[in-house]
């Protein structure tokens, strides 16, 4: 009878055994989460860095700059264009715009040159004819992003000027200090 009594004593304990199981198997994984939680760090180093920021860029052409008529009268004959714009961006301060030409111009005619600024000076009208060296267009440049500047191209012939071959100027834009 003692062995019955033991057996019974073993298989009435069973479930108490499951539950202290479970308990411990609870405790365990709780503190597992708990130390994952509080877990490890790492560290990285990042890097940053603004550099100057000098953007100028141009959209369109100037149409062909051709004088083929007269003011009766007149000294200079001109025509003009009004199609190109000009874009720039920099983050610096006390920037301008420079023009130059590739090669001066015939004799006897000009090519000027006008930009238009909202957030800085215009010079007005700039006698680029003779500008192989950079000249001021636009001054007073400070951190800012103007788009969609009108850039106004005269060509100008002294009335003298019969006739001049069809040609070509490379006009130079440059955002500088």
């Amino acid at each position: 009878m003692t062995l019955r009594r033991r057996f019974v004593y073993v298989r009435a304990s069973l479930p108490i055994v499951k539950i202290v199981a479970t308990i411990v198997l609870a405790v365990v994984t709780t503190g597992s989460l708990l130390a994952q939680t509080e877990g490890s760090s790492v560290t990285q180093s990042v890097t940053i860095e603004v550099k100057p920021i000098t953007k100028i860029s141009v959209t369109g052409n100037p149409s062909p700059l051709i004088i083929d008529d007269a003011v009766p009268g007149s000294d200079l004959t001109s025509i003009s264009d009004g199609n190109t714009k000009y874009n720039i961006t920099t983050n610096l301060d006390n920037m301008k715009i420079v023009a130059s030409l590739n090669d001066k111009m015939p004799a006897g005619t000009k090519l000027m040159i006008e930009l238009s600024s909202r957030k800085a000076s215009s010079v007005g009208m700039v006698d680029l004819s003779g500008a192989v060296t950079p000249v001021d267009v636009v001054t007073g440049i400070s951190r800012c992003s103007e788009v969609n500047q009108t850039i106004n191209y005269t060509f100008a012939a002294n009335a003298d000027i019969s006739q001049i071959p069809t040609q070509s100027r490379v006009v130079t834009l440059t955002l500088t200090d």
